[in-house]
C-alpha cells in the first residue's frame, strides 16, 4: 500500500485489500476510506499509521493498523493488516439469558479486542452465573463437563490446571492471584468455556425443542 505525496488514493481503491470483516465474518475488498496524510506521516516520522475501511458486505468502519516499512516518496504501507478489533467468536447467544448471557457477551468483547486478563475474569464471572443459574449442583455440572474435555486432551496439564483455577478457584472472578493469560491460552479458554455452555445450556435446549417439534408433529398427524 502506497501513499504519494499528492495523496491521490484511487489505486488504494482500485485495488482493495481482501479483509475478514469482525462485524459480519465475511472475507470482502475493504475500501479505505480513511488514511494518513503523506505530509504528516513524514513530519513525525511515524513508524505505525491507522486506517479507517469500509466493509463491502455490512458497510461497517474497521479500524486497522499498518507498519511504515518505507518513509520516503511514495510512503509504503506493510500489506499486513492488524485489526484494532478482532471478530467475536460465534456462539448461539439465543440458548443463554439473564446474568450467563450478559457476563458471555462481556467476555466475548474482552476477546475480541485482546484483553486477556479482563476476558479470564469475565470468564470466572460467567462460571459463577453458570453455577448459580443451574442451582446446587451447578460447581458440580462445571466440573464434570471440564473432567471430559481434560480427558479429550483439548490442552496439555499445565495450560489445564492453570485454566481450570481461572474458571473455578476463589470466589471472585477478578482475585489478582490467578494465573495470567497469554494468546495462546486464551484460545484453549474461550473453548473451554463456549463447550460447558454448550453441552449446560445450548444442548439441552435444543433436545426439548426436538421434543416439542416431535410433540406436535404427532398431535397434527392424530387429527
Amino acid at each position: 500500500m502506497n501513499i504519494t505525496q499528492g495523496n491521490d488514493f484511487q489505486h488504494l481503491h482500485d485495488a482493495a485489500p481482501s479483509i475478514r470483516c469482525p462485524h459480519c465474518g465475511v472475507l470482502v475488498a475493504m475500501l479505505a476510506v480513511s488514511l494518513p496524510r503523506f505530509d504528516l506521516i513524514h513530519r513525525f516520522r511515524l513508524s505505525t499509521v491507522g486506517v479507517a475501511y469500509r466493509c463491502s458486505s455490512c458497510n461497517s468502519p474497521v479500524f486497522a493498523r499498518h507498519t511504515v516499512s518505507t518513509l520516503g516518496n511514495p510512503v509504503v504501507l506493510s500489506p499486513q493488516v492488524q485489526l484494532v478489533e478482532g471478530g467475536r467468536e460465534p456462539f448461539e447467544m439465543q440458548y443463554l439469558s439473564g446474568a450467563v448471557l450478559d457476563d458471555f457477551s462481556e467476555a466475548l468483547t474482552c476477546y475480541s479486542t485482546s484483553c486477556w486478563n479482563a476476558f479470564a475474569a469475565m470468564s470466572r464471572r460467567c462460571i459463577q452465573s453458570v453455577a448459580d443459574t443451574l442451582g446446587a449442583e451447578g460447581k458440580s455440572k462445571v466440573q464434570a463437563q471440564l473432567k471430559e474435555l481434560h480427558s479429550l486432551g483439548v490442552a496439555d496439564d499445565a495450560t489445564f490446571e492453570a485454566l481450570e483455577a481461572i474458571m473455578l478457584s476463589g470466589h471472585d472472578g477478578a482475585h489478582p492471584h490467578l494465573p495470567a493469560l497469554s494468546a495462546e491460552r486464551a484460545s484453549v479458554l474461550m473453548q473451554l468455556l463456549k463447550d460447558v455452555l454448550y453441552q449446560l445450556f445450548v444442548r439441552p435446549a435444543k433436545i426439548r425443542e426436538a421434543a416439542e417439534l416431535r410433540k406436535n408433529a404427532i398431535a397434527n398427524k392424530s387429527k
